[in-house]
């Protein structure tokens, strides 16, 4: 008996102990602008893209876009979503959502912006332009309606989930096609900004691997979402970031390399806690 009230005073004695201690700091999620970031030979690492990406151009809808505003269900519903900057997209044009990065888009419908779609096989490339094809021979004749349903096709039937907004003259000054001297035609002209392209391999772009919990707010229109770990990339002259599997599979050191580890192939930026919450 007395050795049961031994343990039973040991026992208390330690859950009292356990509720006295200060709980576990919990970890804040870091805000990071492309305004406190530096990537320069000698800060980073420099890398080129290896990605085949389908583009697609964004049509001028004119008054005919949707209204660039968060849609239904967000936090932030019926509000403009707005660039890095803290400014507008624009009034109308086309919105989708990331799904690898969590973040929602916007492209303003005025006949310069571009639908990047990242991590695409010649296969899938076939079957977009098909897709693209029962709608329109020309994608710039795209309506909204029309548009979502090729977005939608991309990602549910051929589980594309990288998506971004990037605009007609960075693919131009970037991209080439994936194929070379393979280029998308209707009635004899070069349809530009359109199809499955990769990165020039002279574009040398530069990367540092973030670690821990953090968002980005780079060209995205609206916050990149970081759960463990990202890496941010200089790509003429904007900075975007960038999953660190996504990295692996898309991007090659400078002497053509294949990268095996973000933590060990790429320097590293430790950013400071934001008091900005996301």
């Amino acid at each position: 008996m007395t050795e049961v009230l031994r343990r039973l005073t040991i026992l208390a004695a330690l859950a009292i102990d356990s509720c006295k201690r200060a709980p576990e700091p919990r970890t804040e999620r870091r805000t990071i602008t492309p305004a406190g970031l530096r990537l320069d030979p000698g800060s980073s690492t420099s890398v080129i893209s290896s990605a085949q990406k389908f583009i697609i151009p964004v049509p001028p809808f004119g008054g005919r876009g949707e209204p660039l505003v968060y849609p239904a269900g967000h936090e932030q519903a019926g509000k403009p979503i707005l660039d890095y900057e803290g400014k507008p997209t624009g009034e109308r044009g086309f919105v989708f959502f990331n799904a690898k990065d969590k973040s929602w888009q916007a492209v303003a419908g005025d006949g310069q912006a571009v639908i990047i779609i990242n991590e695409v096989t010649a296969d899938q490339a076939d079957r977009l332009d098909q897709r693209i094809k029962t709608f329109q021979p020309d994608p710039n004749m795209l309506t909204v309606s029309q548009l979502r349903q090729v977005i939608d096709f991309a990602r549910d039937e051929l589980r594309l989930r990288d998506m971004y907004n990037s605009d007609r003259s960075f693919v131009k000054a970037n991209m080439t096609p994936a194929v070379a001297g393979e280029v998308a035609r209707v009635d004899g002209k070069e349809i530009e900004a359109y199809g499955l392209k990769k990165r020039d391999d002279r574009d040398i772009c530069h990367a540092v691997y973030i670690p821990g919990a953090f968002v980005f707010e780079g060209p995205a229109t609206s916050s990149q979402k970081f759960e463990d770990g990202g890496v941010i990339v200089e790509q003429g002259g904007e900075l975007r970031g960038v999953q660190p599997d996504v990295f692996l599979r898309t991007y090659r050191l400078q002497d053509g390399r294949p990268i095996t580890s973000v933590t060990s192939d790429l320097k590293t930026w430790f950013a400071p806690v934001s008091s900005k919450k996301p």
